[in-house]
């Protein structure tokens, strides 16, 4: 279940087409049309976001190497480098090249890429006078908002920070035309997830044992294989998760099926548990029959 922030954000407001007619809404009109032509059309490019973002955002959390789980334990200097994995990572997405003096350059038209984790963004003066990408992401509602502003001093604060940069004024948010706006992307997985039950996860001494609880404590859920290799923290993270020595074993011992999205698809979707990707997996203790011949049958469960 997500939870809601009580965060002023553009996040909130409906998606809007403002200005239409003039010369900065007709370019960033034609600048929305090539991105969407090159990323395949708007609903590829809705599925590939959240995807893109999620990606970025673990990346630069690091779980396997570091031992940190959510956004809020980086250092500060790791929260700027985000919105340059974003840049790099929407840039390969969309095959644009880099621009002579900004990130992107959209069919000639020099563009900048902005993302904030919090409820605006800061843009350079060198940006000024051309149009800029605009990503905001919330990890604790899991949404996201994604659109493109032309810079001008009317959508910008009269401030500055020692940067010399300014941010978009709340008036200047009015003026975002929104390609995507408010849509949910995957969820940090412990972002929301009882303290109580990450203390049994990564207080187990080895990386089999903190598998089998990760597995044991959550069930009926799809988890990534990025948690999967965080949680084991070793470089043959797999091997821990398998049968012969893995956590599957005393998983499979207890009444618990380990699924695979990958190789367990079809009974998946036969006990009807929820859809799994090819790098998920997902327990579950079946209490009907059916279900536990099933089990047995194909292996899982003791």
């Amino acid at each position: 279940m997500h939870m809601t922030t009580n965060r002023s954000s553009s996040l909130d407001k409906e998606p809007g087409r403002p200005g239409k007619g003039n010369p900065d809404s007709l370019l960033i009109e034609r600048l929305e049309k090539a991105i969407l032509r090159n990323a395949g059309g708007l609903e590829k490019f809705k599925r590939e976001i959240p995807l893109l973002l999620r990606k970025a955002i673990d990346e630069v959390i690091d779980s396997p190497r570091t031992n940190r789980f959510t956004l809020d334990e980086i250092e500060k200097t790791e929260k700027t480098y985000l919105g340059t994995k974003v840049e790099i990572l929407l840039r390969n997405l969309l095959g644009f090249p880099k621009g002579k003096i900004l990130d992107l350059s959209i069919d000639g038209v020099e563009t900048d890429i902005k993302n904030t984790m919090r409820s605006t963004w800061m843009i350079p003066s060198e940006a000024k006078g051309h149009p800029c990408l605009l990503v905001e992401t919330d990890e604790q509602s899991a949404r996201f908002s994604i659109g493109i502003i032309m810079i001008r001093d009317e959508v910008l604060t009269t401030g500055k920070n020692k940067d010399g940069k300014s941010s978009i004024s709340s008036a200047g948010k009015g003026k975002i035309r929104w390609i995507l706006q408010n849509e949910l992307y995957p969820e940090n997985f412990w972002q929301n997830l009882d303290p109580e039950i990450r203390s049994q996860i990564v207080g187990q001494t080895s990386g089999t044992a903190r598998l089998d609880a990760l597995f044991r404590n959550v069930q009926n859920r799809p988890i990534s294989r990025v948690v999967v290799l965080g949680v084991a923290q070793q470089k043959d993270a797999m091997k821990r998760l398998r049968k012969n020595g893995g956590a599957r074993d005393s998983l499979a011992r207890n009444g618990i099926a380990l699924l695979s999205g990958n190789y367990d698809s079809e009974l998946i979707e036969k006990l009807k548990l929820p859809k799994c990707g090819k790098d998920e997996f997902i327990s579950f203790t079946p209490t009907i029959q059916s279900d536990i011949t099933a089990l047995k049958a194909a292996g899982h469960i003791a």
